[in-house]
């Protein structure tokens, strides 16, 4: 199981002064697993030059999602993509850099976290709650299950993210629960056996969307954020909030944003990006309205982004210093759209 509607297939890494942009997909005609690099070479005009379509010369099963590197690191120092499927009772990760498929034993119940991790140190880590049970499945030359951290029972949203220019294996991982008509916010910062926490709980009445995916920014010199969005409890209108983390003070900070214009009940699924500058981030949303329209709702304005999204969309989105791009097309047709 897996906390969003389609396993993410999209990252950016930042050189110092470009965005480089991954694009992982299996090829429907072969199996095969291709990778698709691009760069953003002229930010205000939104421009992207296409540097390669890398076939790995690789079949992969049906259902397997791709794990790109997104740690904070160029490119060059962390070219590793992983390729992660279950089946049955069993995990299963492949590196592009060897043949050998790693596996390790999942219990039924076991629900993994969005999104897989390639660390800094080029190693695959696979979070996932076990009832109330935080595991991690370290896949380095073979397959490592560890116990990192026991709640009472699995969070109801919940996300993981690398934190940038680390070269060792921490990891950002927030979650969020709806606890007697509130939302309470939980962040972790994880390294090998130790974990930071810091927990806050928002004012207001509200619930989680059905369908929804968490935002999160973990930046170099701010605090780490995560965006929700939720439906206010007394009068069914959207609200955005954001919680941003001090973990030296052991607190966090609020915001709250109305979505004015967007009628009650109107939306099937949400997503939350930050784009901007690695420390100065700014989410925005993007949601599936009922007439099957991809939308950009603000607080005071709506705008349709495509008419034709469908009910299974799955949100391929791009996000660099200044740009916004979707990833449309299948295969090798596969390109950017800036909006």
């Amino acid at each position: 199981m897996i906390d969003t509607p389609t396993a993410a297939e999209t990252a950016v890494l930042y050189n110092g002064r470009a965005a480089e942009m991954l694009i992982g997909y299996v090829d429907p005609a072969t199996g095969k697993l291709h990778t698709i690099q691009l760069e953003e070479t002229w930010v205000d005009r939104g421009e992207v030059s296409r540097l390669l379509d890398f076939d790995w010369e690789r079949r992969v099963p049906p259902g397997t999602s791709i794990v790109l590197p997104a740690a904070g690191h160029p490119l060059v120092k962390l070219d590793k993509y992983w390729s992660l499927w279950r089946a049955e009772d069993r995990l299963f990760a492949q590196s592009t850099h060897r043949e050998a498929v790693l596996s390790a034993v999942m219990e039924p119940e076991d629900w993994i976290i969005d999104r897989p991790v390639v660390t800094g140190n080029r190693e695959l880590h696979v979070y996932g709650w076990r009832g109330g049970l935080l595991i991690r499945y370290r896949f380095t030359t073979e397959a490592i299950l560890e116990a990192a951290l026991k709640l009472d029972a699995r969070p109801t949203r919940s996300i993981c993210a690398p934190v940038p220019g680390d070269d060792g294996a921490t990891t950002f991982i927030g979650y969020v629960n709806e606890v007697d008509g509130a939302i309470v916010a939980n962040a972790l910062y994880i390294r090998g056996k130790k974990v930071m926490p810091v927990e806050a709980r928002a004012d207001g009445r509200y619930r989680l969307m059905p369908r929804h995916r968490i935002g999160v920014h973990v930046g170099t010199k701010v605090r780490p954020a995560l965006a929700i969005m939720t439906e206010s409890l007394d009068d069914g209108t959207y609200v955005l909030l954001e919680a941003r983390f001090d973990f030296a003070k052991s607190e966090c900070v609020w915001k709250r944003t109305k979505l004015e214009n967007v009628p009650a009940g109107d939306l099937q699924s949400a997503t939350i990006y930050y784009y901007k500058t690695q420390d100065a981030s700014e989410p925005f949303i993007l949601a599936l309205n009922q007439a099957g329209h991809l939308v950009l709702p603000r607080r005071r304005t709506v705008t349709v982004i495509r008419e034709d999204a469908g009910p299974n969309y799955g949100y391929p989105i791009l996000t660099t210093l200044t740009n916004r791009y979707e990833a449309i097309g299948s295969g090798s047709d596969i390109s950017l759209r800036r909006f």
